[in-house]
């Protein structure tokens, strides 16, 4: 990790300015969904100390190349650090609050005052000090002009569809393909030879502030010139000292030294040496690791993970390509996709800027401090493209299989269809909140990754939670379960997406041996001829999802369950009682006994004679009560598997 860090740092410093390292680049667009030109502005807010206002100025349109530094749009620090921000995104109007009025109602003095009485006391006879001092009391102009209730009001800023307003208003009228992205302070102070309005920059002080803020040179007094061993690098080189953090939102802040149970194999006194890296090397960590954060993240299971590719020593690939691809691909497995998307870029840049092996690292973070909570390391090339592959093509086989509506399964609304990937699988496996840091999903999204075997009885596990879950309709215990969908089509949709990942997994070959001996004992497909067409669609199913004979008799005891449903829902009985007589927490065999001679007291009283003693006689084919050894979960599952089809 720390050869990737050093080498995106080391790319992303070639043109870095003196600043780049604490500016940040808005996001910004340039097209709207109709393909039209969008056009960006930066909005001046004007500080006129002379007439006691607050003014808006001209708009000015956005360059992204030079309007960040000439504007100094500070990266938000996060954490206890003091808003220190004469420029930012329209969006956070509320940091230009903090930064000249300070947080609360009761602040006397602004925040970022505050930031230089407390760090940097030899400011306080500067321009910049006195400056700040003296917008301070503007605050109530400031509040009357632009809060409602104690929130920035936008539309107190602009021009509202449909709204008339006065001539001599300030307010700022934008067409739909216009947009303000950045805001920037200025102020008009002509006691201080400031008759125009003047950017922060050019106030005395400013720079300096920046300067203490943010050091651009050498301040480990501990760093000597004498050649050591660079820890981060394995050569020795000069001005090597012990790895000093400035940022806290940072990768390399795991390796701590002030938290003795993360380090209690080090000696406390040793720390200086054990750490110890070049201050180059230095630099480039920390600039890597910033640009991981800030554009290569995805989500796992519902946590954030930041994609690290693991590269030869030698290798020479552009790193900006290469993650770029893997964020790509990651994308494809791992997010909200539709087929057509995923079909698309399955093939991007194959093999091309790709790195041998891959690490997703999870984490917490809150600006104070950086804790890594999953990692999912070494993940090969080969590995990671055949698991993209492999839940494409299935979730195409499965758009085949005639009786599974797989079209409905795989959609969240109209016009919204979802392609089966672990996105879709992080929906099947119930997160409860009170043991969020517990996240099966993740667990097993890790085993797939690092080619670990995986118990099916874990996944018939995950299952019955899945069914507790909606026949209770415990959705308020989980983070991660839809609840909206009535619970026949919940438990179709699950079913189905789980023999969809059996298939992944299979092929995968990852299925521990010993929980998959039974799986291959499959019987040979009846000749199509002597099939109904009914039954024709059954044992292709059968054949498709490799359904052995206990299987078989399960499957038919749901389809059994399904006509006598049906046929009450048809007499009025909406809830379907049948449905009660299932144990949700897993069918022993007595509990499988009892529900087929149940259902065949409803065969009777329904009269459904035509219908389903050719179920019964194909459960009893299959049934064999004197050597069962189905376990309750996976018996569950296959029953349900027959209710649901078709």
């Amino acid at each position: 990790m720390l050869q990737t860090l050093i080498k995106i740092g080391q790319q992303k410093s070639q043109n870095l300015g003196e600043w780049d390292d604490v500016l940040d680049w808005p996001k910004i667009e340039t097209e709207n969904k109709k393909g039209e030109k969008i056009t960006n502005y930066v909005l001046p807010i004007i500080f006129d100390l002379d007439e006691s206002k607050i003014k808006l100025g001209e708009l000015g349109e956005y360059d992204d190349t030079k309007s960040v530094q000439r504007l100094f749009n500070i990266k938000i620090q996060g954490g206890n650090n003091k808003a220190i921000y004469t420029c930012a995104e329209f969006g956070g109007l509320e940091q230009i609050r903090k930064t000249f009025f300070g947080a609360t109602d009761s602040a006397t003095v602004s925040q970022f005052t505050e930031a230089i009485d407390k760090g940097f006391p030899q400011l306080k006879d500067t321009d910049l000090f006195e400056t700040l001092e003296a917008i301070f009391g503007l605050r109530s102009v400031f509040e009357s002009q632009f809060m409602t209730d104690g929130k920035i009001d936008v539309k107190k800023i602009l021009v509202q569809p449909k709204e008339e307003v006065a001539a001599e208003s300030q307010k700022i009228k934008l067409n739909p393909s216009e947009k303000i992205v950045l805001v920037v302070a200025q102020v008009v102070w002509s006691e201080k030879g400031w008759t125009s309005p003047t950017y922060f920059k050019n106030i005395d002080g400013y720079i300096d502030f920046l300067k203490a803020k943010f050091p651009r040179g050498e301040s480990n007094s501990a760093v000597t010139s004498e050649p050591k061993l660079c820890y981060a690098t394995g050569d020795f080189k000069e001005s090597v000292g012990e790895l000093n953090i400035k940022a806290r939102y940072n990768i390399n802040k795991m390796f701590v030294s002030t938290t003795v149970n993360y380090a209690s194999g080090f000696d406390g006194s040793a720390f200086p040496k054990n750490y110890q890296v070049g201050s180059e090397i230095q630099k480039y960590l920390e600039q890597g690791s910033k640009h991981l954060l800030e554009k290569y993240k995805t989500s796992i299971a519902g946590i954030d993970h930041c994609i690290i590719p693991q590269l030869f020593s030698k290798d020479e690939s552009d790193l900006e390509s290469t993650l770029a691809t893997i964020s790509k691909k990651s994308d494809l497995l791992f997010q909200y996709k539709k087929l057509e998307e995923v079909v698309a870029d399955l093939n991007y840049n194959r093999s091309e800027d790709f790195p041998y092996w891959i690490t997703f690292l999870a984490f917490e973070s809150d600006g104070n401090f950086f804790k890594t909570i999953n990692v999912i390391k070494d993940v090969s090339r080969t590995h990671f493209e055949k698991m993209i592959e492999i839940f494409v093509n299935t979730h195409l086989e499965m758009t085949k299989i005639e009786g599974l509506n797989w079209q409905n399964v795989m959609s969240a609304g109209e016009g919204n269809p979802l392609t089966f990937n672990l996105y879709t699988v992080y929906n099947l496996i119930p997160i409860r909140k009170d043991k969020v840091k517990k996240n099966e999903a993740l667990g097993l999204f890790k085993q797939l990754l690092e080619k670990r075997p995986i118990a099916k009885s874990q996944l018939f596990g995950y299952f019955k939670e899945l069914v507790l879950c909606h026949w209770y309709e415990r959705y308020g215990s989980y983070t991660n379960i839809y609840g909206k969908n009535p619970f026949d089509f919940a438990i179709r949709n699950g079913v189905f997406q789980y023999l969809a990942l059996f298939k992944v997994i299979q092929q995968l070959n990852l299925f521990n041996d010993m929980e998959e001996t039974e799986l291959q004992e499959v019987e040979n497909i009846p000749e199509q001829a002597e099939l109904s067409e009914n039954q024709q669609k059954i044992e292709t199913f059968f054949a498709k999802m490799s359904y052995t004979p206990s299987q078989k008799a399960m499957f038919y005891l749901g389809r059994a369950v399904s006509s006598v449903a049906i046929e009450q829902y048809k007499k009025g009985y909406e809830s379907k009682p049948v449905l009660a007589k299932l144990n949700y927490n897993g069918m022993q065999k007595s509990e499988i006994v009892r529900l087929k001679n149940d259902l065949y007291d409803k065969m009777r009283q329904f009269k459904l004679h035509g219908y389903m003693e050719p179920i019964f006689k194909k459960f009893t084919e299959h049934f064999n009560e004197n050597q069962w050894s189905m376990k309750p979960d996976e018996a569950l599952f296959y029953i349900l598997s027959g209710y649901s089809f078709n």
